[in-house]
């Protein structure tokens, strides 16, 4: 495990390099180099002369160093290279352009935006989806559709309050075609469901307990896999395992052990994958005080490569929890950055990770 930058967030690879962003600005850390080349920032909210200033000091380094902040979470790439961020609102990079706009939205006023990882891409329309996340309220939860092209966000679907509590994530399936959606939290509430038609349709796969709560799903050619996302809200029994789904058989099998609830998982191009786990300060489950990356051989075999023992880095606006943040896309093989959150290694830093050097 090898230190590559403090205080920068990593969101997906592409085949120059990883985007990750600081604050309000996001960078190309290219392939071979490991340096960070500054794509764009996001331009400030607000007109007139002291939210301009607002902004700038904001975005000072002295700032920065005295005072980080989480910045930019949720970051995608679309088919023609334009990215898509939602932050206070949707923003649209354009890669021909070069230029940042706001997003317009239409038919609805206000979102709430994704968890962590919980945007996709469909590549057939290169439209990208999320589901609102929320907690303590009563609100039906809604799909947003984003057309970057058109530079406008609509409601494309809502789940009624009775059946979920908020929407984890949306997944893009290459080998069904498929977008499929996980919900939570309580055990009627945990389930995935997909559609095949872009929201045009919403169908229920399974779920009923905090074996189907899940984040982040695996696609092969013949099956799915999981970690669960029993957090701290759930029993002491409800320990987090690995499930693998097999289309053929219809049979659901659980394949490992995770102990801490599993927020994210990326695939590797052999065949392999990582999934990363998050220490919940709190949780009633007898579960190590650690943010953990497993990994998956490409033949099927989930192992433990890595642990980092917790600890609360007390920053403002960011989550108490325990965490590595993964990027979207395929990773090259055995090889992964992440970012870590409330780690006793460093908070807020991007690491480099290779299977290799077992590190």
């Amino acid at each position: 495990m090898e230190l590559l930058y403090k205080n920068l967030i990593v969101h997906c690879v592409t085949p120059q390099g990883y985007l990750c962003s600081r604050d309000h600005s996001v960078f190309l850390l290219q392939n071979q180099s490991k340096r960070l080349q500054q794509c764009f920032t996001l331009p400030a909210k607000n007109n007139g002369l002291l939210a301009s200033l607002k902004y700038r000091l904001a975005r000072s380094r002295l700032r920065q160093w005295l005072k980080p902040q989480l910045g930019i979470e949720h970051l995608i790439t679309t088919g023609k290279q334009d990215m898509v961020i939602v932050y206070d609102q949707i923003y649209i990079h354009s890669s021909q352009s070069g230029d940042t706009s706001v997003c317009q939205l239409q038919g609805l006023t206000s979102f709430a935006g994704p968890l962590r990882g919980g945007m996709a891409l469909h590549p057939g329309s290169d439209m990208v989806y999320f589901g609102e996340y929320l907690n303590n309220h009563q609100s039906d939860i809604r799909v947003l559709r984003i057309d970057s092209q058109q530079n406008v966000a609509t409601v494309c679907w809502a789940f009624p309050r009775s059946d979920i509590k908020h929407i984890h994530a949306i997944s893009y399936d290459p080998y069904r075609n498929r977008l499929w959606i996980t919900t939570g939290d309580a055990d009627h509430e945990s389930a995935l469901y997909y559609t095949d038609d872009e929201f045009q349709s919403v169908h229920k796969f399974a779920g009923g307990d905090q074996s189907w709560r899940a984040i982040s799903l695996l696609f092969f050619p013949d099956a799915i896999e999981w970690g669960m996302d029993a957090g701290k809200d759930a029993p002491a029994s409800a320990i987090n395992h690995i499930y693998r789904y097999e289309f053929a058989s219809q049979q659901r099998v659980q394949v490992a052990t995770i102990g801490n609830p599993a927020y994210a998982a990326v695939q590797c191009a052999d065949g392999g994958a990582f999934m990363a786990t998050t220490y919940e300060p709190g949780r009633l489950q007898d579960t190590p005080e650690q943010a953990a990356l497993w990994y998956r051989s490409p033949d099927g075999r989930w192992q433990q490569v890595l642990a980092l023992d917790y600890r609360d880095s007390q920053m403002p606006t960011v989550s108490r929890y325990g965490m590595l943040y993964l990027p979207a896309g395929t990773v090259p093989a055995k090889q992964l950055l992440f970012t870590t959150l409330n780690c006793g290694a460093r908070h807020l830093a991007c690491f480099s990770y290779s299977l290799n050097c077992n590190s």
